[in-house]
């Protein structure tokens, strides 16, 4: 091969590493040489000359966190006879960052079992490593916040099962942990006649999807003991709009009650405490009644870090960002700041928190006001001490916070609405642009004819399965199946540009499947070459000619069809001879193509993969080989695309699709 093929071997190597992301390396034991790809090199900031062989002298590359874990399964490979090296780990680069890499190696080994090579590839997977630390941190912040709230927090599942809870909920409902609470129900804690109850109203807002707001609710508990709460409830959905179950907030209330049972019995005693008695009613009925709490994290130098938004309205700041940097000292007079730092200060110090301490709130302008406040050392994941964090009630700005969360609620609301309807539109567009009516083809002379049928069935809004069939002359036609990775806009815009493109094709290049698919797969290269995403579309198109005799194929990734020969079902097997990789991954790819007779077809089936991977009952997929049994043993009275739909849904599970669904048939025939 002379140098210029070989440039270009390298250079469609090189294509083909970027869109996996992926640099390889190649490590020769016996001369200890070893070969970086440009990618690799890219990664690490080096040249083509000077990298230094990261996997020989590993102590001077390797972070030393990661050096003895990366060491240990690099020696399992170089002596013992280890048949994979992969690990992650942090490699220093020529710019002295640290980076994140993922690695896999397969050893090379003689006839004799000596190691000869090492290749394999190294992935910065920096972000992802980074993105992980932020969410663990997110979890442990929020996992905090309810954990210390002063109001018990469950999530429950469409059948009434605890899912999620604090730990204030399971001690009060008796389970102890949390993990003794999860997957049980009310019945298990409550009096019968209650906990029916609550299953009852617990439907009825998943079915409305009205809650309740703060609502007094007498329980009855297993033992015969009686309570009072007050209760919120709301559904639950995910992020996807999908019904979860039910979420709830519950105050217990048990002494407030008593207390007002008993109110005539102990009125001499409460009239000589009257006043202390009806600030501390006052400030209970209000938390009880409306839970506004305010939640803020502050750093070692008591300076906010975070806060929500019903924080930000305490203070008045326009935004939770605003107060971000700020101290007590912007917005509460000097008694409370000095009191704020003494006990932050010793929280930090002992690791203590100070818990539903009453404070008196000093402002600026010499208002008063009373919040009732829990305050908690804040460490990082690691262990390092960050801060404090905060959780208060207030009940000045109860009626104000609870209007803007409606407000923002009904915002929200207005917001999805017109997302719905701009997708219903973006739906029906698309639908539109796909062929309602397709024309059978016929060669008068031969007397052969080949007639088209097909179904489409988006699995949401917006499909990125779609086809076509291109009509070129007497007997003549070509058809194009086509899978965009992915659902929803994405998908859909990749569809678009793939529309774009075919009728760029069109009649030119219409007779030639392989070009055909070049053409497309240039096109959509160079739309998505400044994408940092994974984007392809898998594709298969064929040229049937009735005046030749002829069938000519190739496809893109795309699953193998089903053809009919003398009335066997079978999987047409492309291979090599036809097969090329997803449309978008490797520019300039030479596409082959197959050519089969006409007259030994009695028909054949294109689809997407949503047809065949379809999960039963047991988790198995539908499958190639019983869409082939479908059609070969079926109702033959039945259309056979409609045989193996209705298969596919019989065995599905749920009995729906939860995919894209496309499928284009063509039977060929006689007539005179």
């Amino acid at each position: 091969m002379g140098d210029h093929e070989m440039s270009l071997e390298e250079e469609r190597l090189d294509l083909a590493l970027k869109a996996s992301n992926e640099g390889i390396l190649d490590w020769d034991l016996q001369t200890g040489d070893i070969y970086y790809s440009n990618r690799l090199l890219g990664f690490l900031g080096y040249g083509r000359f000077g990298a230094p062989n990261i996997l020989e002298k590993p102590e001077k590359h390797v972070h030393p966190e990661d050096l003895a874990r990366l060491t240990r399964k690099l020696n399992r490979v170089l002596y013992r006879g280890g048949k994979l090296f992969a690990d992650e780990a942090r490699i220093r680069t020529n710019s002295g960052e640290w980076k994140w890499f993922r690695a896999r190696a397969l050893p090379l080994r003689d006839d004799d079992g000596n190691l000869m090579r090492l290749v394999g590839s190294l992935i910065d997977i920096s972000k992802r490593r980074f993105a992980e630390k932020a969410l663990a941190e997110e979890r442990k912040m929020i996992d905090l916040i309810l954990d210390r709230v002063p109001i018990n927090v469950y999530f429950k599942d469409k059948n009434s099962r605890f899912m999620r809870a604090n730990r204030s909920t399971a001690q009060r409902v008796g389970a102890g942990t949390i993990a003794n609470l999860i997957g049980k129900r009310d019945h298990d804690f409550f009096e019968k006649e209650h906990a029916d109850l609550s299953r009852a109203r617990e439907l009825e807002i998943m079915e409305t999807e009205v809650g309740q707001e703060e609502k007094l609710e007498h329980e009855i508990w297993g033992d015969g003991h009686e309570s009072w709460s007050l209760v919120t409830k709301k559904v639950w959905r995910g992020l996807n709009g999908e019904l979860l179950g039910t979420f709830g907030l519950t105050h217990d209330v048990t002494e407030l009650i008593e207390t007002e049972r008993n109110l005539e019995q102990i009125a001499e005693k409460l009239r000589v405490v009257n006043q202390e008695i009806s600030e501390e009613r006052h400030l209970l009925r209000l938390v009880i009644d409306n839970m506004p709490v305010f939640v803020y994290f502050k750093d070692l130098d008591s300076n906010f870090v975070l806060v929500n938004q019903r924080m930000a309205d305490l203070v008045g700041a326009k935004s939770p960002d605003e107060a971000v940097g700020k101290s007590d000292s912007h917005f509460f007079g000097e008694k409370l700041v000095r009191e704020s730092i003494r006990d932050e200060r010793e929280i930090m110090a002992t690791g203590k928190p100070v818990v539903r301490k009453l404070e008196e709130i000093s402002w600026k302008d010499d208002h008063v006001s009373w919040a009732v406040s829990s305050k908690y050392p804040w460490y990082l994941p690691d262990g390092t001490l960050r801060g404090i964090f905060g959780v208060s009630s207030d009940v000045t700005k109860l009626i104000e916070t609870k209007q803007q969360l409606e407000n923002i609620t009904r915002i929200l609301g207005r917001q999805n609405d017109a997302l719905e309807e701009q997708l219903g539109l973006a739906r029906e567009i698309q639908q539109a642009a796909l062929p309602s009516v397709i024309p059978s083809i016929a060669y008068r002379k031969s007397g052969r004819t080949a007639d088209f049928h097909h179904r489409h069935q988006p699995a949401s809004h917006l499909a990125g399965d779609f086809f076509e069939v291109i009509p070129l002359g007497q007997g003549k036609a070509g058809f194009f199946v086509c899978d965009v990775m992915g659902h929803g806009v994405r998908s859909a815009l990749i569809v678009s540009m793939l529309r774009g493109l075919l009728e760029k094709q069109g009649e030119a290049l219409g007779d030639q499947p392989g070009a055909f698919l070049e053409g497309l797969n240039d096109g959509l290269s160079h739309l998505l070459e400044r994408t940092s995403q994974l984007i392809f579309a898998t594709a298969i198109y064929g040229y049937v000619d009735l005046e030749r005799g002829e069938l000519k194929i190739a496809s893109a990734g795309h699953p193998n069809p089903i053809v009919s020969r003398n009335g066997v079902i079978e999987i047409l097997e492309l291979g090599s001879e036809a097969q090329g990789p997803g449309l978008g991954m490797v520019p300039e790819f030479k596409f082959p193509e197959m050519c089969l007779p006409v007259e030994s077809l009695d028909g054949i089936w294109t689809f997407t993969d949503g047809l065949f991977e379809v999960l039963g009952v047991d988790g198995q997929e539908f499958g190639v080989a019983r869409m082939c049994e479908a059609l070969q043993s079926g109702d033959q009275t039945m259309d056979a695309i409609d045989r193996v739909v209705n298969a596919a849904v019989n065995f599905a599970a749920d009995k729906v699709f939860e995919d894209d669904l496309c499928v284009l048939g063509i039977d060929f025939g006689h007539r005179a």
